[in-house]
């Protein structure tokens, strides 16, 4: 399965970090290949929102939903953070050393706000760490598109803070805003100290889907990481390089993003069949367990299985 087009793939990763550099971001449209953008959203079908699953699922936060952990349960996410042509492009930018950050699938629907922001921080605030971020919109964005404020990534750091309010930006930086509108499988490369944001979207029904990748420098923290090690079958065996991206043996002290709870999860995400499903389920098992042996062993009989 060919993860990226050839578009992509004729592009020179000097020419990649030379116009990172430059403006802040890479933009290619149509860098992914269809067969593989299918193969990860059924993979994220796979492991859609779930109630009491013993296994990875997707979180609901607010106007936001999002598949954290995607090397647990896609190996076509798992393939494309390893592919070559990624490192080649980290290697321009961040040297011999980096390490996986954060990694998400993740929905916008309308009504969300983004603030304009960087994401060269930490859990403590704004940080020093050079970094990249890989974006790939896995549908058609025809509004609510990636933003990035052009050349934000050379001064932002004498500002010391990450997140900018619409009026600065639009009073200071308005005429160097890029919007991006583009059609499924865009790549967007982008330094993480350059200010950026989605572009806020005010109506209903709205869904913009994409898939985020943060590489940096900083080797002693990141995002717990859960990792499927089947998905090496097919890759070789991990060398130093791998085992440092992946953090194998380092600290992984931030928080997994977003933090979400029951108080995070919209009423609306609640199924009232579930719901419904669930009190019958309990209710019957309760009364089952209030009966005696014989009552008991009667309905195992009509059930024809062992009820357990």
């Amino acid at each position: 399965m060919n993860i990226f087009n050839e578009s992509f793939l004729a592009v020179d990763t000097g020419e990649i970090a030379n116009v990172i550099r430059t403006d802040g971001f890479f933009y290619l449209e149509k860098a992914l290949s269809d067969e593989w953008i299918e193969k990860l959203l059924a993979d994220e079908a796979a492991n859609r929102f779930a109630v009491n699953k013993n296994w990875v699922s997707g979180v609901y936060a607010e106007n936001q939903y999002y598949l954290t952990h995607m090397l647990a349960c896609s190996r076509a996410f798992f393939d494309y953070a390893i592919d070559p042509h990624v490192f080649g492009v980290c290697d321009r930018i961040l040297g011999d050393k980096y390490r996986l950050k954060a990694m998400r699938y993740y929905e916008t629907y309308g009504r969300h706000h983004m603030q304009w922001h960087t994401d060269n921080k930490t859990d403590r605030g704004f940080a020093h760490i050079p970094g990249l971020i890989f974006i790939v919109y896995l549908a058609d964005v025809t509004d609510g598109e990636f933003q990035y404020i052009r050349g934000s990534q050379n001064w932002s750091g004498e500002k010391a803070y990450s997140d900018y309010t619409d009026a600065f930006i639009h009073e200071n930086h308005g005429k160097d805003v890029v919007s991006f509108k583009a059609p499924k499988g865009t790549l967007l490369i982008y330094d993480t100290y350059g200010i950026h944001r989605a572009k806020p979207v005010n109506k209903s029904g709205f869904v913009r889907k994409s898939l985020f990748m943060q590489v940096d420098s900083k080797l002693d923290s990141a995002e717990p990481l859960l990792l499927n090690p089947s998905f090496f079958h097919g890759a070789g065996q991990p060398g130093e390089k791998l085992l440092m991206y992946f953090g194998f043996g380092r600290d992984a002290e931030y928080d997994v993003f977003p933090v979400t709870s029951l108080q995070t999860l919209q009423f609306k995400r609640l199924s009232l069949g579930q719901l419904g499903r669930w009190s019958c389920h309990r209710a019957l098992r309760s009364l089952y367990n209030a009966a005696p042996q014989t009552g008991k062993n009667w309905v195992r009989r009509l059930m024809n299985k062992p009820m357990v």
